[in-house]
């Protein structure tokens, strides 16, 4: 049977399970969200600084029953939507149902998130450091990336502190793939999502206390049955695979994460779009923080943490053959700051950023201020 017609028939067959659960005899509501605003202050003439009410997003759960249960978030982008502006955006950011069958087996459908990478799945402004998100997480791993599929999550039996999370989504349109920003804009994002190249995404994660490592990945085509790239499943493949860590104790957190892109057939897409699409892309980064309360007030909940983050990536780090490689697309980034959070779901940031590339072109640095909440 195709990939195609398997996630066609999981579709149809998740609400059948549903609809044999009991009644709604534990049913209730969540409401939640979170928030950020920030302010940005770039070096070089004729850049002013500017402050934005970043994202404003509201959380809805609701358990129908002990066993099924909906997570939703809706998002509002730069404040407003108006008509002719390229700013602003409202959309979905996930929504989906879960079917518990047990702690190792929770069947899952809708707009999903691959669980790659750190920030993709758990990017509430309290939860990282620095006023933005990394902008590994922009250019490499597409956050925030969502696409609609089925699958499963639970704990490993046996296993202590091992779980898992297995989708079928899905797939990525080649059309949308640069140089600059890989294969960002091939996301499909809930709107009318094309099913022709259904993709494979998922997480191995261990967790115990301080410690979370994982391992992600995603496979499946992006030609999306256009005739320039072909009608296969597989056609103009794209391989993700990306390993994470983190690490707290004794007032420090570390982390570090590291993934790289294969985009199979990357000169026939440059061919039928004119672009400039790497074969490869790859990077990460390391960051260090330490609680400058700790030694003060170790049983404080209130935490000033100072950090350093250094980011690596190159969307060009492999070209097939008529690309030039963009040296400026090798990125160095480096973050210090400090982030203040006097309950834990509060958080005052502010940040310095150095920006370098390969080429030394383009190169500035950038002051940041941000306030953010989640509840």
């Amino acid at each position: 049977m195709s990939l195609n017609r398997v996630a066609a028939l999981s579709f149809l067959l998740l609400p059948l399970s549903l609809s044999s659960l009991a009644a709604q005899s534990d049913a209730a509501t969540t409401l939640g969200g979170y928030g950020e605003v920030h302010y940005v202050n770039a070096s070089g003439p004729g850049t002013p600084g500017q402050a934005t009410l970043r994202r404003f997003v509201l959380y809805v759960a609701h358990s129908f029953s002990d066993r099924i249960s909906m997570r939703s978030e809706v998002e509002i982008e730069d404040a407003r939507v108006e008509a002719g502006s390229p700013a602003g955006e409202v959309a979905i950011e996930q929504l989906y149902l879960d079917y518990r069958l047990s702690p190792a087996l929770t069947l899952r459908g809708g707009l999903l998130l691959p669980p790659v990478g750190i920030v993709n799945e758990t990017h509430e402004p309290p939860t990282f450091n620095g006023v933005e998100r990394p902008d590994f997480d922009h250019d490499v791993i597409p956050t925030t990336w969502r696409e609609i599929g089925v699958g499963a999550a639970g704990a490993v039996p046996g296993l202590q502190g091992l779980n898992y999370r297995l989708y079928l989504v899905n797939g990525l349109v080649a059309a949308g793939f640069s140089g600059d920003e890989g294969i960002r804009e091939g996301r499909q994002e809930g709107q009318d999502a094309v099913f022709a190249n259904p993709s494979l995404t998922g997480r191995l994660e261990y967790v115990r206390p301080g410690v979370r490592v994982g391992g992600s990945f995603w496979y499946g085509g992006s030609a999306a049955q256009d005739p320039p790239l072909g009608d296969g499943t597989f056609d103009n493949a794209v391989g993700l695979v990306s390993a994470d860590a983190r690490l707290e104790g004794g007032g420090f957190a570390l982390r570090g994460v590291f993934a790289t892109v294969h985009i199979a057939d990357a000169d026939r897409i440059n061919a039928a779009y004119g672009g400039q699409v790497a074969s490869r892309i790859t990077g990460g980064y390391v960051e260090g923080a330490y609680n400058l309360l700790r030694p003060l007030a170790p049983h404080s909940a209130q935490a000033l943490s100072a950090f350093v983050r250094h980011e690596r990536y190159d969307t060009q780090a492999e070209v097939p053959a008529g690309v030039t490689r963009d040296d400026a697309l090798a990125r160095r980034y480096t973050t210090i700051g400090l982030t203040y959070k006097p309950i834990w779901n509060i958080a005052v940031k502010g940040d310095y950023q150095l920006r370098r590339n390969r080429a030394h072109a383009g190169e500035d640095e950038v002051f940041r201020l941000g306030l953010g909440y989640q509840f």
